[in-house]
């Protein structure tokens, strides 16, 4: 009688070989001869429009109020208060879902509206809480501000 494939004593996966022989060492690089100093290391002279020619007498934005990004708060309001016709997901980019709740409200005659309002107002609330992930980024994954 024959046994079972799986009843058959296995056979090491790993053998046991000899040891590599040590790598061969490269040869030692010569060093590297003094620098002098050239035209290309020396250092420029600074214009003196150089202030105004790269606007460092402006100040930098805060990080919170960068121009084109959208706002959390702007979102979950549109969502909780405008959401049966999308007006949130308009804002923030997402014209193809913005469509689809508005035409559920169109095409129903306002007879589901309850439908698209009860999707946007959960998704107002989801903009205003979720700091991480799909609700804290506009259609161009840009995170959204305060």
């Amino acid at each position: 009688m024959s046994e079972h494939p799986s009843e058959k004593p296995t056979e090491p996966i790993y053998q046991e070989t000899k040891p590599l022989p040590p790598r061969p060492q490269d040869p030692p690089k010569p060093p590297a001869p003094p620098a002098r100093e050239t035209r290309a290391l020396r250092t420029p002279k600074v214009p003196a429009n150089y202030q105004q020619q790269y606007d460092y007498d402006r100040p930098t934005p805060p990080v919170e109020h960068v121009p084109g990004r959208k706002s959390r708060l702007t979102a979950g309001l549109l969502g909780i208060l405008l959401g049966v016709v999308g007006a949130h997901r308009f804002y923030l980019g997402y014209k193809g879902l913005g469509w689809v709740m508005l035409l559920i409200t169109a095409v129903s005659l306002g007879n589901a509206w309850f439908v698209p309002a009860i999707w946007g107002a959960v998704e107002g609330v989801l903009y205003l809480v979720m700091r991480k992930g799909y609700w804290s980024v506009d259609a161009k994954l840009r995170p959204l501000q305060w």
